[in-house]
């Protein structure tokens, strides 16, 4: 379908062409348009990026053979289309082309079966998540392998349908029968249940409590989760931590508290009676501390020994990750810094568990895995001036390595802008929904390669539910309408007036 010429000077990356009478309705922003390349007649494709309303008096460069009587013109005011050039196809996909375009070429609208073609995927290994904006007859796909061994990042604004299209991405690598773990500060995603596909839902309260193994904690995990430490208490742990690994295999809080018991009673020169660790490093220790500061740093731990989720065996990591299945790590009931240590302690298990599967065949852990983290700016933030967030470390290793050894990272933020710019940039795939915060926008775009400056440019005029999706696994940078969810919804705005009327009836 012709919808209209070539005007102007054209470029190699792009030109401007008026709409013929009638066709205005099929001349939209993110439509795809073709045109001849002038000596090969190669088809072009290309996608209308911007519409200018013109209304000087027609120039010259309108060219010799326009059609005049055919083209939109409304009392000297006619809109021109500019559009990028994308490539036309050839052996390896969308190729760049050589030769130029000629001013009063015809621009055609392309045929589905072009745009089609050239996002094709391999069907069995591609997750179906929307239709193109402009086309609802072009359903867009992208590579789930991609998607996963490359990371992925998934950023909006608050209110966008960041969490809906989250949830859109989870069913579909529920179809490959995929292995999914979603660390969920706001409890939205328990509620997600798919077909044949397992759900299994871990919180920090109940029956379903998560179990983390204790001796997988590190000194700073310890110094992390208590807070009010003082540098003394911080000194024993660390020394307390560092004897329980070198006698005991594994250990538990209540280790803990008793290795520290022995060093109060050496310290008051009682008898000590220890089976399992050194006398000779018990009374050492006990000549640099104080009785106040063990006294008080065995209340400290008996305090976090009462969450009942740090014990001698942690859930297990089978358990956590499985084939065909969804596992939600509730942290809705849990504050900053448990979610911390929780996210750090799993995924660090997870990791490691994988690294020595594959790089060395020890153990049974042959599951990729896919890891989803809501709310990445929290866990793995650009800067860190006040403490170290503890998994900020294994998040940023995972997204560097974890390639190798089939962990993928998906990173879900409202505030780029707070995101470590080493995670971002390994996403090399990106779901970016609406966003209007200049300094996110900027952020965007320095951090991330495959986000150009018109992608960004679009970002504030996207729709709630529409996304650009650009990056590894994607042919092309595609604007999308998310697809509808066949799950349980959560994380909506609630209808505040509607609960306030329901409340005080009249």
């Amino acid at each position: 379908m012709e919808i209209g010429q070539v005007i102007g000077s054209t470029t190699l990356r792009g030109f401007r062409f008026v709409i013929k009478n009638g066709m205005e309705k099929n001349v939209k922003r993110d439509e795809f348009v073709v045109v001849n390349e002038s000596v090969t007649g190669n088809k072009i494709l290309g996608i209308i990026k911007d519409i200018i309303i013109s209304n000087e008096l027609l120039p010259d460069e309108f060219g010799r053979d326009l059609r005049l009587g055919d083209i939109l013109l409304n009392e000297g005011e006619y809109p021109v289309p500019t559009v990028k050039v994308l490539g036309y196809e050839g052996s390896n996909g969308l190729e760049m082309p050589r030769y130029g375009i000629k001013p009063g070429s015809s621009v055609y609208l392309a045929d589905d079966d072009i745009v089609k073609r050239i996002l094709r995927q391999e069907e069995k290994k591609a997750a179906c998540v929307g239709t193109l904006s402009t086309r609802e007859s072009v359903p867009v796909y992208i590579s789930v392998n991609d998607l996963i061994s490359r990371h992925c990042a998934i950023l909006a604004m608050t209110g966008s349908g960041k969490s809906y299209t989250v949830g859109v991405v989870i069913e579909e690598l529920l179809k490959k029968k995929g292995a999914v773990v979603v660390f969920d500060p706001h409890g939205e995603y328990k509620g997600i249940s798919m077909g044949n596909a397992k759900t299994k839902v871990y919180g920090v309260k109940g029956d379903s409590k998560i179990k983390i193994e204790t001796s997988s904690l590190r000194s700073i995990d310890f110094i992390n989760l208590v807070p009010d430490l003082t540098e003394a208490q911080r000194d024993l742990i660390d020394a307390v931590i560092t004897l329980a690994r070198k006698f005991y295999d594994r250990y538990d809080l209540n280790i803990i508290k008793d290795v520290m018991g022995l060093i109060y009673d050496a310290k008051e020169g009682r008898d000590i009676l220890a089976e399992n660790i050194s006398e000779g490093d018990i009374k050492e220790l006990s000549k640099r501390v104080g009785l106040t500061t063990i006294g008080s740093t065995i209340r400290k731990i008996e305090r976090l020994n009462r969450l009942a989720i740090f014990e001698l065996k942690g859930t297990p990591i089978e358990d956590i990750v499985a084939g065909n299945q969804l596992t939600v790590i509730d942290l809705s009931d849990a504050d900053e810094r448990l979610s911390e240590t929780i996210i750090a302690a799993i995924t660090r298990r997870i990791f490691e568990a994988r690294k020595a599967y594959v790089k060395d065949g020890e153990g049974r852990f042959d599951v990729p895995a896919f890891l989803i983290v809501e709310e990445a700016h929290n866990f793995a933030p650009r800067t860190s001036e006040d403490r170290k967030i503890l998994s900020r470390s294994i998040l940023k290793k995972i997204a560097r390595e974890g390639r190798k050894f089939g962990v993928g990272l998906c990173i879900v933020s409202q505030r780029p802008s707070r995101l470590d710019a080493d995670v971002l940039s390994q996403c090399n795939t990106q779901i970016i929904l609406k966003i209007v915060n200049p300094a996110d926008q900027e952020y965007i775009r320095q951090s991330v390669e495959s986000v150009t400056e018109d992608i960004v440019r679009d970002l504030p005029s996207l729709s709630r539910g529409e996304a650009i999706i650009a990056g590894a696994a994607t042919k092309l940078p595609v604007t999308v309408k998310i697809r509808e969810r066949v799950t349980a919804v959560g994380g909506e705005d609630i209808d505040v007036v509607e609960q306030w009327s329901r409340k005080c009836p009249d």
